[in-house]
């Protein structure tokens, strides 16, 4: 049969299959377009899931600096005191570029006061960066029969760090005691800590000087890096006290086997007697935390000072074998401390101390603001200091002329005190650190609270900078030696 591919076929069924392919053709075109739609849907709702996450303790884990995972954390209570330390932390993390995430974990909160601080959370501290974190845990202060919460409430520290590393990385203290997240840095710091430079998991470009008198004697013990087994600290220069403090029932504490039985003297004052800022692994972390919790609650029954917390670390590590690479140069916080910390990049300072900006690449990691600091009229003290500060219409902080040491010879105090300053090497000394802790906590408390005021007073806030501690007091009366 022979076919003409060119002969025009009947009308009907043209128009039929014309129809049906239409049909098809809009069917295809609308399932294309409903997957389409699901699709973006599915991504929106995924980029929503991420973005609230990294607002919460539950957030992404994967904080890269290069190949390395950072998480910075210090212990708060819950209070307006250490709210305002809190949000200087974190901002002044935001300022120092600080990669990975910065977390506070909050002990003690009631239920209304936990849902009151997320909110607070959210609007003050996340906006800054959506890697600041914060993760609460009950109350752990309060756990002595017979003693204050002021002599209880730094065992938060350890077990809400525990807390959190069971809450956010998985971990337990069974088997093996891995998560995927082993190699992490953790960076355990105290609220009351000024950052001045990033933690970044890279000493080799570090001056010998940093390092405590024993690593300055064997630098080729000293590592380029915090890797397992092998965690950093500020040496806080309270040697073989926190050993001593158990002597009395050493057992008790770790038990017969420990090797902390065979700690020597030189031992616990060059490798173990460490303090905040810690560096270590998670793994590293979690296991001193284990430990830390486990045995400080038995060194206070034997030695029942606010010190027994600290000491508990120092316990921990040596029964694990965690000997500690020991600074110096992580942070400065008492004037008059000589060998003990970081202030050498002070030694050659003059009259412009107060100049900050000229220390940038010298100054320690953190200033420990836990002391009181004065020079002349201007005083601060962590424990009386106004906690309005982060308000609209509270005034900035009044800020010394940079050329203060060339007029002023003397510290007033909060209590009313004034000390004058001799000629000697060992007060002038202590005259320049009160001087640059002062420089260097002052702006950078107005520069938070000058942040906070454009990010939350849209009606106008108050930009003075005339807040001076002894201009609030009635009993001011100004001591001109």
């Amino acid at each position: 049969m022979n076919v003409n591919l060119n002969s025009r076929p009947r009308s009907g069924p043209k128009k039929s299959r014309s129809t049906t392919k239409k049909f098809f053709l809009s069917v295809s075109l609308l399932i294309k377009l409903v997957l389409l739609l699901s699709g973006f849907l599915l991504l929106w709702n995924v980029v929503s899931l991420v973005n609230k996450r990294s607002t919460s303790s539950s957030s992404s884990l994967r904080n890269y600096s290069g190949d390395q995972k950072y998480h910075v954390v210090f212990s708060t209570s819950c209070s307006l005191k250490q709210d305002w330390q809190s949000y200087l932390f974190f901002f002044h993390a935001m300022i120092h570029n600080q990669p990975g995430d910065v977390t506070r974990i909050v002990s003690g909160c009631s239920q209304e006061q936990e849902i009151s601080m997320r909110e607070l959370h959210q609007k003050q501290f996340a906006i800054m960066n959506p890697n600041f974190l914060i993760h609460f845990t009950p109350e752990f202060g309060k756990q002595v029969e017979g003693f204050s919460f002021e002599q209880t409430k730094y065992w938060n520290k350890p077990f809400g760090l525990k807390h959190w590393l069971e809450h956010r990385f998985g971990y337990r203290y069974e088997g093996d005691i891995s998560t995927e997240y082993d190699d992490d840095i953790v960076v355990l710091v105290d609220p009351d800590m000024l950052m001045q430079r990033p933690f970044i998991n890279d000493f080799s470009k570090f001056s010998i000087s940093i390092w405590n008198k024993y690593y300055r004697e064997h630098p080729e013990l000293l590592l380029d890096k915090v890797t397992q087994g092998h965690p950093a600290a500020q040496d806080y220069s309270f040697g073989e006290a926190w050993l001593t403090a158990a002597s009395a029932n050493l057992t008790y504490v770790v038990g017969p086997d420990s090797p902390v039985h065979h700690v020597t003297t030189k031992e616990a004052r060059s490798v173990y007697a460490a303090g905040p800022p810690y560096w270590m692994t998670a793994r590293d972390a979690y296991r001193i935390a284990y430990h830390w919790s486990d045995f400080l609650p038995r060194i206070f029954k034997l030695k029942p000072v606010f010190m027994a917390e600290m000491y508990g670390y120092c316990m921990a590590a040596a029964h694990l074998g965690l000997k500690h690479q020991m600074a110096r140069g992580f942070m400065v916080s008492n004037v008059e401390m000589t060998e003990g910390e970081g202030w050498q990049f002070l030694e050659k300072a003059d009259d412009t101390v107060c100049d900050v900006s000229q220390f940038k690449d010298t100054v320690p990691h953190v200033l420990h603001f836990c002391q009181r600091y004065s020079i002349g009229e201007y005083f601060i003290n962590k424990h009386i200091f106004p906690t309005g500060l982060l308000t609209c219409d509270f005034p900035l902080v009044e800020l010394p002329p940079l050329d203060i040491l060339s007029k002023v010879n003397y510290s007033h105090y909060g209590d009313m005190t004034t000390e004058l300053w001799a000629g000697n090497d060992r007060e002038y000394y202590k005259r320049t650190r009160h001087a640059f802790m002062v420089c260097s906590l002052f702006p950078a408390l107005n520069e938070a609270a000058t942040f906070y005021k454009k990010h939350h007073c849209p009606n106008g806030a108050n930009y003075d900078q005339k807040w001076n501690h002894f201009r609030e007091k009635d009993e001011y009366m100004k001591v001109t030696p």
